[in-house]
C-alpha cells in the first residue's frame, strides 16, 4: 500500500530510477505543502529530479554475481520476503482445518504481529531517507503497505471462523473494545488498499491524498488496539516473550512510534537536510543514535514474539490459553 510520507530536499537532482514512479519529490518539498509526504506519491510529481546518494548509484549498478540484474533489484526482492513469514507461521493450521487448535490459540498473535510489523516497517521507509538519503529502498512502503493490509484482513477472516469469544462472528469481530479497534484498523485499510495503484492515483488526483491520509487514523488506532488488549494495566502480567515491561506490545509500538514521529516533524526534516547538505552527515547520526536506539529495541521485541508464536504455530504446539 502506498502511504504518504514525509519527504526532503537535496543539493543533487539527478535522478537515478527514472523508470519508478513512485518515487519522484518536488524540489524543497517540505515546504511546498502542509502534508509534503504526499508529493512523491501524485502523479503531477513524476517529472521532478531527486536526490542520488553514493548508496543509490552503487545499488543501480550491475550485481557482480548475478550480472543481468541490479544490485537495488536483488537487494528489494529479498528485503521483500519477511512479507510472507506470518502466512507461512500460520499456514499449518489452516491446512490441518484447526488442528489441536492451533488457529484459535496462535493466529492472532501470529498474524496481529505479523501485520503490525508490517505496518511499522511501512512507516519507517520515510525516516530512513531523511537520516540517509538514499531512496533506493523507497519501494518497499508500498509494498509492506499493501501486506499489512492483506495480513489484517487475513487476519480477521481467520479469527471469525475459529477464535472462542461467544457470541458467533459478531462476538469474534467486536465482541470486546480491543476486538472493535481491530475491526475498524482492517475496514479502514480496505480502501487503502483498493486505491494503492496507478490508476487510482490518476482517477482520485489530490482526493487520492486525502484518502491516504488515513494512515495517520489507523496508526492511532493500532497503538489504542494494543493498550486495550492490555486492559490498560500494560504492567499487568507475562505475557509474549516473558519481560516484565517491554514485553507489551502497546509499549513495543510506543518504543517505535516515537523515533517515527519525531523524524516526520518538518523543524527536524528540515535540520537534517540541511546539515547533511553541509557534508556533516556524522551529525545526524549523532543526532538520530538515541531514537534509533529505541526503534531497534521495539522491533527487537516484536520480531522475537513473532518468532515465538510463530513456531508454537508451525510446530502444532499452541500454548494452552
Amino acid at each position: 500500500m502506498s502511504w504518504p510520507d514525509t519527504m526532503q530536499s537535496d543539493p543533487y537532482r539527478r535522478d537515478p530510477y527514472a523508470e519508478d514512479p513512485y518515487l519522484e519529490e518536488p524540489e524543497d518539498s517540505y515546504r511546498q505543502d502542509l502534508y509534503p509526504e504526499y508529493a512523491e506519491e501524485d502523479p503531477e510529481y513524476r517529472q521532478t529530479q531527486k536526490t542520488r546518494t553514493s548508496a543509490d548509484a552503487w545499488m543501480d549498478q550491475r550485481s557482480t554475481h548475478f550480472p543481468r540484474f541490479k544490485r537495488r533489484s536483488i537487494a528489494l526482492f529479498l528485503l521483500r520476503l519477511p512479507a510472507f513469514i506470518p502466512w507461512i507461521f500460520i499456514a499449518r493450521g489452516w491446512y490441518s482445518l484447526n488442528a489441536k487448535d492451533v488457529l484459535t490459540h496462535t493466529e492472532a498473535d501470529v498474524l496481529g504481529t505479523g501485520g503490525e510489523i508490517c505496518f511499522f516497517v511501512a512507516l519507517s521507509i520515510t525516516p530512513l531517507v531523511t537520516v540517509t538519503g538514499a531512496r533506493w529502498f523507497v519501494p518497499l512502503r508500498r509494498w509492506y503497505g499493501i501486506f499489512f493490509a492483506l495480513i489484517g484482513i487475513t487476519d480477521a477472516a481467520t479469527a471469525a471462523i475459529t477464535t472462542d469469544f461467544s457470541g458467533g462472528v459478531f462476538g469474534r469481530l467486536a465482541g470486546h473494545t480491543f476486538l472493535v479497534t481491530g475491526l475498524f484498523v482492517v475496514l479502514i485499510a480496505l480502501p487503502l488498499l483498493i486505491t494503492a495503484n496507478t490508476p487510482a492515483q490518476r482517477m482520485l488526483g489530490r482526493y487520492w491524498k486525502r484518502l491516504h491520509r488515513a494512515m495517520y487514523v489507523l496508526w492511532a488506532l493500532i497503538v489504542l488496539h494494543l493498550l486495550l488488549l492490555d486492559d490498560f494495566v500494560p504492567f499487568g502480567g507475562p505475557q509474549g516473550d516473558g519481560d516484565p515491561v517491554f514485553h507489551q506490545r502497546f509499549y513495543q509500538a510506543v518504543a517505535i512510534s516515537i523515533p517515527l514521529v519525531v523524524l516526520r516533524l518538518p523543524p527536524v526534516r528540515r535540520w537534517i537536510a540541511d546539515t547533511r547538505a553541509a557534508g556533516q552527515q556524522w551529525k545526524v547520526w549523532l543526532a538520530v543514535a538515541p531514537l534509533a536506539a529505541l526503534w531497534i529495541v521495539g522491533f527487537a521485541y516484536i520480531i522475537n514474539e513473532e518468532i515465538f508464536t510463530g513456531t508454537e504455530a508451525i510446530t502444532m504446539r499452541p500454548p494452552s490459553d
